[in-house]
């Protein structure tokens, strides 16, 4: 986590943590992002400069992505489940340049893709959300975009700022934190443990993630953990976040739900996910709004933020769309 990086620190960066970096000659043309939260990274800063995707573009985001990257050949990625970029497909794209998953430096699944391709390759984290600073910084530096990394940095900058101010505001007015449940799998009984980065925009809101997980640092980087309907009841959330439609669809009108504070008030919430989840799997920047989206829904009282004025100045900025009404109410109808 290094922010604000000098000219100088940029290039000691790239030095310690890339590959084949002397093949790069001048600004790349191409490249590729072997993981999702970096496809999105690129995404926001050069979305030009895209080769390759990692997956299929799902029906509900291909009227947010633009369409010379809709184009572009799925090669896949390194993103779990044994899944691995197509080494063939990659060397006939022959980009400039890879971006790799720092986690992922030392993997043996990476080498072996990899290892005989020899092209420059680049290591950026993208998971927490202050790796954004850094990586659009460095990505800035490389691709020629550093004035459009410092607008994207400066609002990321000024959400982060935002849980210190909630903090206070918390503080100040003797709150008690709002105790917040989120639901994945189509049962809702899959969750994320307290701690964990997939979770962490819950914190980050001055929230209380009601689950709380042993030392086991597997459950806090995988997820996914199965709780008990019994364990949910006694946790009884003030707002339940949901993941998947499925669940989102019938909570409401099943009875066995509606034993939860949450249900009871209206408070169980499906999280936007066009084009990119707001909230996660997999992390990307959206994170930034979802943090002004999930504070509004903790603490209303707190900011008042304007959600629809927030999505457009978001959208054009990070991704470059003008949303439509019915855009905006496709995307927030549900969660609001």
């Amino acid at each position: 986590m290094l922010f604000a990086l000098s000219e100088a620190q940029i290039k000691d960066y790239i030095a310690q943590n890339s590959e084949n970096i002397e093949q790069l000659q001048g600004t790349p043309a191409k490249i590729y992002a072997s993981s999702p939260p970096l496809l999105y990274m690129l995404y926001a800063l050069d979305p030009a400069k895209i080769s390759g995707v990692n997956f299929e573009w799902n029906a509900f985001e291909r009227p947010y992505v633009k369409k010379e990257v809709q184009e572009q050949p799925v090669v896949g990625g390194f993103f779990g489940q044994g899944k691995i970029p197509n080494a063939e497909m990659l060397l006939r794209l022959n980009p400039d340049l890879i971006l790799v998953n720092a986690s992922s430096r030392n993997a043996k699944k990476m080498s072996e893709v990899f290892g005989s391709i020899k092209k420059p390759m680049l290591y950026l984290s993208a998971v927490r959300l202050e790796d954004y600073l850094d990586g659009f910084e460095i990505l800035g530096e490389i691709t020629g975009k550093k004035e459009r990394a410092a607008r994207l940095i400066k609002y990321a900058k000024e959400s982060l700022n935002l849980t210190a101010q909630i903090e206070e505001y918390i503080k100040k007015n003797n709150l008690q934190e709002v105790k917040i449940y989120y639901a994945q799998g189509g049962d809702g009984l899959a969750t994320e443990c307290e701690g964990s980065w997939h979770a962490t925009l819950i914190e980050r809101a001055g929230a209380q993630n009601v689950h709380k997980c042993s030392e086991d640092p597997n459950a806090k980087s995988f997820g996914r953990v199965k709780i008990s309907f019994e364990q949910l009841v006694k946790y009884d959330p003030d707002v339940i976040l949901i993941y998947e439609k499925e669940l989102f669809d019938k909570i409401y009108g099943d009875p066995k739900w509606q034993l939860l504070s949450a249900v009871k008030n209206k408070k169980a919430y499906y999280i936007p996910r066009e084009p990119f989840s707001w909230f996660d799997r997999p992390p990307s920047f959206m994170r930034f709004l979802g943090l002004k989206w999930l504070i509004n829904l903790s603490y209303p009282e707190a900011f008042k933020f304007d959600m629809v004025s927030q999505m457009r100045e978001f959208y054009k900025l990070f991704l470059d769309l003008e949303l439509t009404d019915e855009q905006i109410y496709k995307i927030l109808g549900r969660a609001e």
